[in-house]
């Protein structure tokens, strides 16, 4: 593992930008805003790039609000966001593109989307990011997720996690996904349960 930093001057206030880096390709990368001036145990946001909602600002998912919200945060209250290079959780952007062609042709959901095209719904793995933690001595992180398998997938990296939740109200366009994510995928939304 490589890995460089400097400093990132944003609307949200100065961080410390690093990368770290497994390989030659950039989605080997992972990219970390560093905010050191916490208490007790840091926020820390695990995000998956969303390029359709964080580049082109797609309205159909709360990806982009998510990463704002926990840039925020962090900024206020201290802490790690780290992002990852993968779209499509860890899918890649074709196959989402695929996946979401089907639902605008067949009017399937991502999740069935997924199944349809033979990918499993959220292939990511968080062994790099559970590294990266223990690059810088966390020990004890304050999750940012409303995603369970998230929380499981860095405590069974050695690290103990107390979720936080990170809930973006749902818009017309967005609420299909979302409402997919908590009733076939597990994610804890409050608005969604029953």
């Amino acid at each position: 593992m490589e890995h460089s930093s400097t400093t990132l001057r944003t609307k949200f206030g100065e961080f410390k930008f690093h990368c770290f880096s497994w390989g030659a390709h950039e989605e080997d990368n992972l990219l970390v805003l560093e905010n050191g001036n916490f208490l007790g145990h840091p926020l820390v946001r695990v995000q998956s790039a969303c390029y359709s909602a964080e580049i082109f600002r797609s309205l159909d998912c709360d990806c982009h609000a998510q990463l704002a919200k926990s840039q925020q945060l962090i900024a206020e209250k201290g802490g790690y966001l780290i992002y990852m290079l993968c779209d499509g959780r860890g899918a890649g952007l074709l196959n989402k593109l695929r996946g979401m062609e089907l639902g605008e042709t067949e009017g399937l959901d991502t999740s069935d989307a997924y199944q349809k095209l033979g990918i499993p719904q959220d292939p990511r793995d968080y062994e790099r990011v559970c590294t990266v933690i223990k690059y810088f001595d966390l020990k004890h992180i304050l999750l940012l997720t409303n995603n369970p398998r998230k929380v499981s997938a860095i405590e069974r990296g050695g690290i103990l996690v107390d979720r936080q939740p990170l809930e973006i109200g749902s818009t017309p366009e967005s609420r299909p996904y979302l409402a997919t994510k908590s009733k076939k995928m597990g994610h804890l939304l409050s608005e969604f349960e029953d």
